[in-house]
């Protein structure tokens, strides 16, 4: 042994030489693990993305949104909860979805080729043309096609 080892003690805070960390080597050579960053949801997307729902025996494509709102609907009215209720009345209420009584406006049909006569007669019996289906139409075109043949 050399002259600098005997002097050396070893105790609190100084560790044999040959458990110390070699020059140039790092005590911890793995490193840090590495932050995971903020996770970025499009939520927009999330809310839109439509699924396959039965309602009423009949399946349906409905958004995320859809499905929600219908089923704080459902809450609200069977089992007459009144946070489902004061919650739905507050969505409406921002969302400005009161209904109001069109009194005017324009039409945006299906197609440019239906008659004029079918689109009043669909018109009367089930509303705007967002809410209208195949089978709508085709309860039109048989009332239209009838009409016709009487004449």
């Amino acid at each position: 042994m050399d002259h600098k080892q005997k002097d050396y003690s070893i105790g609190y805070k100084r560790p044999p030489k040959q458990s110390q960390f070699k020059k140039g080597q790092s005590g911890n050579p793995g490193g840090r693990r590495k932050k995971s960053g903020p996770v970025h949801v499009d939520l927009e997307s999330i809310l839109n993305e439509t699924f396959q729902v039965s309602v009423a025996g009949r399946v349906q494509a409905m958004s995320a949104k859809e499905v929600e709102i219908r089923q704080i609907l459902k809450r609200a009215l069977e089992k007459k909860d009144f946070r489902a209720t004061a919650h739905l009345l507050g969505l409406f209420q921002k969302h400005n979805c009161f209904a109001t009584e069109r009194v005017c406006g324009v039409v945006n049909l299906p197609t440019s080729r239906m008659p004029s006569r079918m689109a009043w007669l669909l018109l009367e019996k089930y509303g705007v043309p967002e809410n209208w289906t195949k089978r709508h139409i085709a309860w039109g075109r048989k009332h239209v096609r009838g009409d016709q043949d009487r004449a």
